[in-house]
């Protein structure tokens, strides 16, 4: 488990004047030509497009995320890319000491109730943000196809992981996913992953890895 920082420490990227200058030209050059991404999630979250998410048969792969958590980290520090509203923050259940949410306006408003000294949640684009903050436990729950490049923007999320960190990745079944599991697999190791299937036939598949040069030993296994 990693030295817990302060609470009052600034997540950079938890507002747009605390991104790059190329960062907010970027965003501001979306906006103007109508795709941004941002304005429509915020919408659909406000609208209730997005509350299937805490549907039963959804459950599955918080859990199984949350478990790695407290099997691998108990008690280390999360940063969860992408987060929504906290849903898999909720399955947590004490078994991260610090957590860190980013992701858009309006799900972290339906999350704000929830900050406390150990858990926060920001707003912030998951290809801009950036944080001097290190994590012992970096999540992408159905989050990683937003990066606009996967291996280069994962690169940039292992700077924000402690030197024995671990990454989890929980993916949709769909076979156009395929090829971003190949560009995971080519740079990180696998510790371990679950697929499963709920009532409706809906498939994830979620993974532990490590990073290239990563420092973390899975403890003894039994035969």
């Amino acid at each position: 488990m990693s030295e817990q920082h302060p609470t009052d420490t600034p997540a950079i990227g938890a507002d747009t004047s605390a991104l790059p200058l190329t960062a907010r030209l970027a965003r501001g050059v979306r906006k103007a030509l109508g795709v941004d991404r941002e304005s429509r999630w915020n919408r659909e979250y406000t609208e209730g497009g997005w509350d299937w998410l805490r549907n039963l048969d959804e459950l599955a792969h918080h859990c199984v995320l949350a478990g790695y958590v407290s099997y691998l980290k108990p008690g280390g520090s999360v940063l969860d890319v992408g987060c929504g509203e906290g849903v898999f923050q909720e399955q947590l259940r004490g078994a991260a000491g610090r957590y860190l949410g980013v992701d858009f306006e309006a799900p972290i408003q339906k999350a704000a109730h929830k900050n406390n000294a150990n858990t926060r949640f920001v707003v912030g684009d998951m290809n801009e943000f950036t944080t001097t903050e290190r994590f012992d436990v970096i999540v992408f729950n159905e989050s990683i196809y937003y990066l606009h490049e996967t291996q280069k923007g994962l690169q940039r999320y292992e700077q924000f992981l402690t030197p024995d960190g671990v990454v989890l990745i929980s993916m949709h079944g769909k076979e156009r996913n395929d090829a971003i599991w190949a560009e995971v697999h080519a740079r990180y190791t696998a510790l371990d992953e679950v697929t499963m299937v709920n009532k409706r036939g809906v498939k994830w598949t979620t993974k532990a890895l490590v990073p290239p040069n990563g420092q973390f030993t899975l403890p003894q296994q039994a035969p």
